[in-house]
């Protein structure tokens, strides 16, 4: 049985805020003068599915949800000016900034989780989409920061961010909650050993 932490994000209220996460999953903004849209693309279904459940939560799921996309599904929020702010931090001209301060809540990190996290022979993976640059170095960061060090991946195995102890991996459990629907053979699992 596992025990999820008062700070994970099943106990936390879904906030605009946890989007960052997808970001970090390699999330677009699409931008105008009336608002903005967050958009990614993902390999499964399943993580569609939860990725538009999660974007409705948060006030700013849409009609047009979830598209096909030439390596798997298209998910995006609304075009909503709720969203402008937002994409404002993130951006730099027309390329993704991190923004100042930036911190990682838990249900960013689920977020991130249900956008590009997979189980591998070693452990748990966070894909990134580039294996060295400032978002990379800052997803680590904050992975840090949330208790669940991680060994940096370049192209090789990743780009990402992978998680291999017993311990780390039982407080990534703990932050990320129970698996959405169809992502078991996705979702980690505590190691065997050290348990």
């Amino acid at each position: 049985m596992t025990q999820f932490s008062l700070f994970g994000a099943e106990a936390a209220a879904p906030e605009l805020a946890d989007l960052d996460g997808v970001l970090l999953a390699g999330g677009h903004w699409a931008r105008s003068t009336t608002g903005a849209r967050l958009s990614v693309v993902v390999t499964d279904q399943w993580r569609a599915d939860a990725l538009a459940a999660a974007f409705v939560e948060r006030g700013v799921g849409g009609d047009d949800a979830i598209v096909t996309a030439a390596s798997g599904f298209g998910v995006r929020t609304a075009f909503t000016p709720g969203l402008a702010e937002h994409a404002a931090r993130w951006t730099r001209g027309a390329n993704v900034g991190l923004p100042a301060g930036f911190r990682l809540s838990a249900g960013g990190l689920r977020l991130w989780a249900i956008a590009a996290g997979r189980r591998d022979e070693a452990g748990y993976l966070l894909a990134t989409p580039e294996p060295d640059d400032a978002l990379h170095r800052a997803a680590g960061a904050q992975l840090a920061r949330l208790g669940v060090t991680a060994v940096s991946l370049g192209k090789r195995g990743g780009p990402g961010w992978r998680v291999t102890s017993a311990k780390r991996l039982r407080r990534l459990i703990e932050l990320l909650g129970p698996p959405p629907a169809g992502a078991d053979e996705a979702w980690p699992t505590p190691a065997v050993s050290g348990l």
